[in-house]
This record gives structure tokens, sequence and C-alpha cells, in this order.
């Protein structure tokens, strides 16, 4: 055999150890659902966004506008008091010497709808200005002005500083940070002590729940640490540009309220994470090599759901995965940053928190046991699927 068929099969070898078409194949799927998720997730929010009644207090009527319903009223006070219960706000727009027109909304709290009704009123009264004047050179330099556009919260008394406001995307890239160290961390443990070959020394001193809830708590704790050093530098980063920048040095404002909420959903969301990642990182005999270590970036998926809807942190899509328990660890937090979360609603959501942690841990300890003492080989999908639902395993 020449030097160059010997070269010719061992990389044949080399690329069929490497390349197994299932796994590829798997990939691809995976991917595929992914970008389709993230490409229709705008029509999924527009399907499921209520209409919102706004009153309207103008001398003309205003532009159909998907999901916003307008009602002509007289009494704006009225209107006022009825925000929340009848009225998703109310849109003054009175005649301005300025800007030709002036513009008003007032909201209980922000949400993505009020951008669009903003844009669309800008441009309906600057035609309405446009159709008005005879342009003249005073009138063209009006016409460069756009009308006033301002939105009130009712719901508070002063307005939030800028870094208030960015408090709950603070919080979701705290999280995300979280999620891809228990990757990290809880890959590295397992499958080096796996491969290393001390599991059959630790399990002869303790059981395999055991050994697997102490690296879930290990883990958890030192992301909570993470989540936390990663806060303080965004905060310090932030100050620090602040004052670079001359402005008024601002700190986000947060109550005791919104730091239990965010301590107890991450605590328990980053250890039903671990969980997962615990009982399927069993079963891989080979990080550098298994087609299956993808998988255990699927996680994030569920912390990227929390900035799909950060442009409405109240709206139906938020209260819906603020309620899934996959996804509520990353969603009520900023939900509650945002303001609006009565107590009962975030307490609720934990407890269904609670009871999926428990069930996935159980679902990960019996396919922990499965996957830890296997050298050489992987089980199977089968195989791992009987023993999720707890099903005796075939021999």
């Amino acid at each position: 055999m020449s030097r160059w068929q010997q070269v010719i099969r061992i990389g044949g070898f080399e690329f069929r150890r490497f390349f197994k078409w299932k796994q590829e194949l798997f990939s691809l799927v995976l991917m595929g659902v992914l970008f389709g998720v993230s490409m229709g997730w705008g029509h999924l929010k527009s399907a499921l966004e209520e209409t919102h009644t706004v009153a309207v207090i103008a001398p003309f009527e205003v532009p159909a506008l998907p999901n916003i319903e307008w009602q002509m009223v007289s009494d704006r006070e009225q209107a006022l008091v009825d925000i929340g219960a009848e009225y998703a706000g109310v849109l003054s727009i009175t005649e301005d010497p300025e800007t030709g027109y002036r513009s008003d909304l007032v909201v209980k709290s922000n949400a993505g709808w009020q951008t669009r009704v903003e844009a669309s009123i800008q441009g309906y009264l600057q035609q309405r200005k446009l159709g008005d004047l005879a342009l003249t050179a005073e009138q063209i330099e009006l016409l460069n002005k756009p009308p006033a556009f301002t939105i009130t919260l009712q719901n508070e008394q002063n307005e939030r500083s800028s870094a208030t406001k960015a408090l709950p995307t603070m919080i979701l890239v705290s999280i995300m940070v979280a999620v891809f160290g228990s990757f990290g961390l809880m890959m590295t443990a397992i499958t080096q002590e796996k491969q290393q070959r001390v599991t059959e020394q630790l399990l002869t001193l303790i059981t395999p729940s055991q050994w697997m809830d102490g690296k879930i708590l290990g883990v958890t704790l030192h992301c909570l640490k993470s989540m936390a050093t990663v806060l303080i530098l965004i905060v310090l980063v932030v100050l620090v540009m602040t004052v670079a920048s001359g402005d008024e040095m601002t700190y986000p404002e947060f109550g005791a309220e919104l730091i239990i909420v965010t301590l107890l959903f991450a605590l328990f969301g980053l250890g039903m994470i671990n969980a997962m990642m615990a009982g399927f990182a069993a079963t891989i005999d080979d990080p550098n090599h298994s087609g299956r270590s993808a998988m255990m970036l699927l996680p994030a998926l569920f912390v990227g759901a929390g900035f799909g809807v950060m442009d409405s942190p109240q709206g139906l899509l938020a209260q819906i995965l603020s309620w899934f328990p996959l996804t509520s660890f990353a969603v009520m937090p900023i939900r509650v940053a945002d303001g609006g979360v009565a107590w009962w609603e975030w307490l609720g959501s934990f407890g269904v928190l609670l009871l999926t942690v428990y069930f996935i841990r159980s679902a990960a300890v019996r396919l922990f046991s499965l996957g830890i003492t296997m050298y050489g080989k992987e089980p199977t999908w089968g195989s791992m699927g009987r023993a999720l639902i707890g099903r005796k395993q075939v021999n």
C-alpha cells in the first residue's frame, strides 16, 4: 500500500469518526427550528397582541391602526380615571402655533404598541399640516419641526431615569451569562470525572442523586455569584460612561420586592437548568466527539425569549412566558423590574416553577443514573426516553 493510500484511508477513518450523519441532520433541523422561531417571532407577537382601546380627544378623526381601537371622547379627566379599566391610554391632540399640532398619550406603563401609535400619529399630523399650509418660507421652516409627542406614565410620580429603564436588560444579560456559565461548568465537571473513571469510587460512598444534587447546588451558587458580578460591572460601566459624558450620575432604582423576585427565580431557574444539563451531560461519553453537546445550548433559548419581549414586558406574550416555567425565571424578573406586576402573580408563577423543578430534577436523576456509569458508548435516545419517564430499561 502506497503512502498516499494510507493517508487517504486514515483520513477517511478520521472523517467517519467525527462525522455522524444522524447527528448532523439533527443539528441542521435544530438550527432550522431556531431560525424559524427567530424569524417568526414578530408575527407571533402580532398574532397574540390584544386590541388596545385608546380614548381620543381631538378636533378630527385619527387614522385606523391595527390592534388599536380609537374611541372619541369629550371628557379628558374622566378618561384619565378610566385608564387601566376601560382604556389602555388617552390620546390628546391640540393645535400648536410652533409645530402645527401637539399630541400627548397618557398610559399606565410602557408597551410596544405605544411606539406604533406615536409613529402613526406623527406621520398623519405631518400630512395634515402640509395640507393646511401654502408653503411660504416661514411655513417650510415650520414643516421641518415635527409635531411634539410625549408619553406620560400615569402610575409613576417621577420620570424614570435611564439607568432604571435599563434595569430589566441588565437583569436579563446577567441571567444569560449565568446560563452559559452553567453549561461550561456542568459539562466540564461531569464529563471529566466520567472520563477519568472516578465514578466507581464516588458511587461507593454516595448515591447518584446525592452526587448530582451537590453539583447542581454548587454550580448554581457559583452562577448566582457570576450574576451579581456582572450586574455590578454593568452598573459601574454605566456610571463611568455617565460621568465621562458630563451627565448627571444616576443609579438604578430597585426595591426589596425586585431583589427577592430576581433571587428566587434565578436560584430555582438556574437549578432547573443545571438539573437538565447534569442529566444530559452524564449521557455524553466524549464531549469533543459527541454530537449531543449542542443540545446543552438549548436552555439559552429560554433566556432568549426574555429578550424577545423586552419592548413590551407587560404584553400578552410576556405574560404567557412569565407563567411558562421554562421561561418564567428569565421573563418574570424583567416584568417586575418594569413595574405593574401584582405580588400574587409572581408568587403563583414561582409556585409553578417549583413544581417544574421538582419533576425535572426527578427525571434528571434517572437520566444521570443511567448514563454516569456508561463508558465507551452513549445510551440510545430510546433508553434515555424510558429513563426520563421512569420506565424499566430493556436489556
